[in-house]
């Protein structure tokens, strides 16, 4: 089952980053999915927890769906901004 945990992008930047791709499903933190502003990104993980996560608030498919339809995370058009 996957779990889903929020970093700030310095934790993916910092070279003392203690976030070990090789035990998540994501090849690197180019392909994360990142807030529009870019200061926060969205990490699946298969549980168990890996110790990097372990004081990270973790949230599952059903938490984090909706977090992830604000408009931190999704962009909102209206009709007008489409031009209907």
């Amino acid at each position: 089952m996957y779990k889903y945990v929020i970093v700030d992008s310095s934790e993916l930047t910092d070279v003392n980053s203690q976030i070990d791709f090789s035990q998540l499903p994501y090849s690197s933190k180019d392909v994360l999915r990142y807030s529009l502003d870019g200061t926060k990104a969205v990490i699946k993980y298969a549980t168990p927890i890996p110790s990097f996560f372990s004081r990270k608030t973790t949230y599952t498919y059903s938490q984090i769906t909706p977090i992830m339809l604000n408009s931190e995370w999704t962009q909102v058009y209206t009709e007008e901004d489409l031009g209907l």
